[in-house]
């Protein structure tokens, strides 16, 4: 693909809208096992240091030079470079199945308590190839037009939410929880390591000067939706409650209250659900689609689309199943992968470029 297909804006709402998938998924439940009543507090810690860190990315792939090829081939060569292209599409395509069995659990747990949750997978899978097989472009085109959509769902929630908070679920909050408000940041700070994983697309951007700014700006956003999320959902509900909860946030829905009825807006959150993860499953398999295509054969390039969501739902059938198995990959193992290989491994790669780069 040609540089200058898209621009850092796109690439940042695109980033965005993905991010969005795992806060809804797993906040506040990630921050309360450990921050409690304070892991609205967390969020803001662990945003705070996620902003800074995609500038920190963004200042070593400027420093290591505008170039064509992929951060990994500019900063290793082209043997480890390969090698780590592959591990990391590898690992983006398991990690899209791990997205796809917990996107249909929590589905099928609260829409259809007695489906077979493989039907849906099917589904969800083959509906992945339409944008797979859309121009890079399309794709980030029609993040832009669906941004507004999602933006609105979510405000909608939080100002018809509002009035339902409980200041003393929220605080006081004192410095002998310091502690475990630190310690709450760090699981979200490893959702928000997702967004590290677009920054591979960063040679695509026709605007790399814009890079860094539209990257601290769309993190920042994302914290601040992760924020309010917290906020609602342990001032609406507490935390043991939400602890209690598969889904907080649809929890929150279910009890808004229009005009003194009970108003079933369901669809609201359900919108953020379909299309948050279908956008984070997309982007995430374009990106290993873009890792393999200088390691394999161009008529094996062009399974791609197909092959990738046949992996995904392989994946996803393969893996544990139940609340438990489900919960373990999607809560503890994902995470936690994807944090090593974007707070440790991809920085120490654009360092090795930096060093190889200057001692030419």
């Amino acid at each position: 693909m040609k540089s200058g297909a898209i621009t850092s804006r796109q690439l940042g709402i695109l980033a965005f809208l993905s991010v969005l998938s795992p806060i809804v998924r797993l906040l506040p439940n990630s921050a309360i096992s450990e921050a409690g009543s304070a892991a609205w507090l967390s969020t803001l810690l662990a945003s705070a240091a996620a902003v800074f860190f995609v500038i920190l990315l963004s200042f070593l792939l400027r420093k290591t030079g505008k170039c064509a090829e992929n951060l990994f081939s500019r900063s290793l060569g082209a043997f480890f470079g390969g090698l780590f292209s592959a591990i990391y599409a590898l690992w983006l395509v398991f990690y899209c199945g791990i997205v796809l069995r917990a996107s249909v659990e929590r589905l099928v747990s609260a829409l259809y308590p007695e489906s077979a949750p493989w039907l849906f997978m099917i589904v969800t899978a083959a509906a992945l190839t339409v944008p797979l097989s859309m121009k890079k472009k399309a794709l980030f085109r029609a993040a832009e037009i669906v941004l507004p959509l999602i933006v609105g769902c979510l405000a909608f929630v939080f100002i018809f939410s509002v009035k339902d908070i409980r200041p003393r679920f929220l605080l006081p909050v004192g410095l002998d929880g310091a502690g475990g408000t630190a310690a709450g940041a760090i699981p979200v700070l490893e959702i928000f390591s997702v967004f590290a994983f677009f920054l591979l697309a960063s040679h695509e951007v026709s605007d790399p000067e814009r890079l860094m700014r539209e990257s601290a700006k769309w993190t920042g956003l994302a914290g601040i939706a992760a924020f309010l999320l917290c906020v609602v959902t342990i001032g609406t509900s507490s935390a043991p409650l939400c602890a209690d909860f598969l889904s907080p946030a649809l929890t929150v829905v279910r009890n808004i209250r229009l005009f003194g009825t009970d108003a079933r807006v369901d669809s609201v959150i359900f919108a953020v659900w379909v299309i948050t993860d279908l956008a984070l499953m997309a982007s995430l398999l374009k990106i290993a689609r873009e890792l393999l295509a200088a390691l394999l054969p161009k008529s094996a390039v062009r399974l791609l689309p197909a092959a990738e969501p046949a992996a995904v739902l392989l994946t996803a059938v393969l893996i544990s199943g139940g609340a438990t198995g489900v919960a373990f990959w999607s809560e503890k193992a994902a995470p936690a992968v994807n944090a090593v290989l974007a707070a440790l491994v991809l920085p120490l790669v654009l360092t090795v470029g930096l060093i190889r780069k200057n001692s030419r």
